[in-house]
């Protein structure tokens, strides 16, 4: 399940557990995808006195030249910047990268106090994670891939098809509002982006759902548009 917090702009902050690294949930804000950083630090200490890691900071990372150039890599490749890398190790050195990333818009602080996060852009943020230590490396890669990536092929693949068996019987579909409802199922509200911030399990209700209005169609049990909103708006 998600917690949500919202503040005055609408932005939302994310949290589910297919989001947890070593116990610590990692938040991600729904406007801008940004990760928080504060969160993974948090997760590395933990798994640090669990296998008995040497420790390390992400402050004393930030400052090495080959995470700056790892950095630089992923801005080049993003379009975030156009000089060279030897242009972009000189504002490095000069600025610290902290600051160059914070300056480019891909790094930030937030709140204050007990609320106060470093955020970073999910590029960034995995640059920095699968650079703290091998067995992140490794959890980092499989969370990944496994909650954001497979998981939201399946629940994408069975859209389509839902699309045209919808379509098969009702002349004129409104196909994001059926979307829309799906997600308030799923959610319990619509939010815009929400699918690609949802959790495996709810990944899995999408499709579960979208699977289910095919067959409902294919039998006969929703004819009309009118059986089909029933069906979405029901509990």
């Amino acid at each position: 399940m998600h917690k949500y917090y919202l503040n005055m702009k609408s932005n939302v902050i994310l949290q589910s557990s297919d989001r947890e690294l070593f116990g610590v949930t990692i938040k991600q804000n729904t406007k801008d995808t940004f990760l928080s950083v504060t969160d993974l630090q948090k997760a590395y200490e933990k798994g640090k006195w669990q296998y008995g890691w040497t420790g390390q900071s992400i402050n004393q990372l930030m400052l090495t030249d080959d995470l700056a150039k790892k950095c630089y890599g992923v801005l080049l490749e993003c379009d975030f910047v156009k000089c060279d890398m030897l242009k972009f190790m000189e504002m490095v050195e000069k600025e610290s990268l902290t600051k160059v990333l914070k300056g480019i818009g891909v790094y930030k602080v937030t709140g204050r106090g007990a609320n106060k996060q470093v955020m970073a852009h999910p590029y960034i943020w995995m640059s920095i994670a699968i650079e703290l230590n091998y067995i992140l490396y490794g959890k980092v890669i499989k969370w990944l891939s496994d909650t954001l990536i497979f998981d939201r092929i399946d629940a994408g693949s069975e859209y389509k098809p839902m699309n045209i068996a919808i379509n098969s019987i009702v002349k004129n579909p409104n196909y994001p509002e059926y979307a829309r409802l799906i997600n308030t199922k799923v959610f319990g509200q619509h939010i815009t982006g929400m699918r690609n911030l949802a959790s495996a399990k709810e990944l899995k209700a999408i499709a579960e759902i979208e699977k289910d209005i095919i067959k409902a169609i294919k039998n006969e049990w929703i004819k009309t548009e009118v059986d089909l909103l029933k069906y979405l708006k029901s509990e």
